[in-house]
């Protein structure tokens, strides 16, 4: 996740901009541009909303008697930028569908909180259509663990399993921990994305992956939720000296794998 509050804004005097569109000048960085996957197994797809947005979607199908994964990647860049780990997942076998969030990749609509956590509801039921009616496991990284953690609260059968990557307690702990004197700003952002709450009625596994060097969401965070999780199918891997963007070592994916095979 890039840094959550854009220090310059604000002291240009970005106040009543703020007011009025915050979480587009302060949590979004997205890229627009549509790039089609160079893995010819991924399927680009214009997967249209009940409120007729046309969203950019990636998709590839399972092998026989694997799971899936619903991707919902970080605050920053476009589906393209994570090419390399989808191919990883289609390596092991695993379906895959990435949402390329609005106004990110090609998607049309105005990014938003809100948008985002109802596209991602519309996506995950329409799994079964998507890729059939295997087991599917939602994958959070970054800003995505958030809207991972909110759509599993709100679901009334819990998915097949959760991962996390650099997961957050709440946006606002970020911003209040990262820049305290902003504190007049923040409450602008309000609190869309709150995992500490949502995780506490979580009743699928977990596998929460942090590094143990991040500097923008601190491993204490990943720590937090994971102590909170109420189940006991939960395994947290602290990835020895990785930062934010760095947390897909040997170590990280060796456990995702485990954690995905048994789904």
């Amino acid at each position: 996740m890039r840094r959550l509050l854009v220090m310059a804004f604000v002291l240009l005097g970005g106040g009543a901009a703020l007011a009025f569109n915050a979480e587009r000048v302060l949590v979004f960085f997205f890229d627009a541009t549509r790039t089609p996957p160079q893995d010819n197994r991924l399927e680009e797809i214009t997967w249209r909303a009940s409120d007729g947005t046309r969203l950019i979607l990636w998709r590839a199908r399972p092998t026989a008697g694997k799971p899936s994964v619903l991707y919902f990647h970080g605050n920053a860049g476009n589906l393209a930028d994570r090419a390399a780990r989808f191919s990883w997942f289609l390596d092991q076998g695993f379906g895959l569908v990435a949402m390329a969030y609005p106004g990110s990749s090609g998607s049309e609509g105005t990014v938003s909180s809100k948008a985002i956590n109802r596209y991602a509801q519309e996506v995950y039921a329409a799994m079964p259509e998507l890729l059939g009616d295997g087991p599917a496991a939602l994958y959070g990284e970054s800003l995505g663990t958030g809207v991972a953690l909110q759509l599993a609260a709100g679901l009334e059968m819990p998915p097949a399993g959760v991962v996390l990557e650099a997961p957050y307690t709440s946006i606002l702990d970020i911003g209040r921990r990262s820049y305290p004197r902003l504190g007049p700003y923040l409450h602008y952002l309000g609190d869309p994305w709150v995992s500490r709450e949502n995780i506490l009625t979580l009743a699928a596994p977990l596998l929460i992956l942090h590094g143990t060097r991040d500097t923008t969401i601190p491993a204490d965070m990943g720590q937090a939720l994971f102590d909170l999780a109420p189940g006991k199918d939960k395994r947290l891997v602290l990835v020895e000296g990785a930062g934010h963007g760095n947390v897909w070592q040997p170590q990280a994916k060796r456990a995702l794998a485990r954690f995905l095979n048994r789904l």
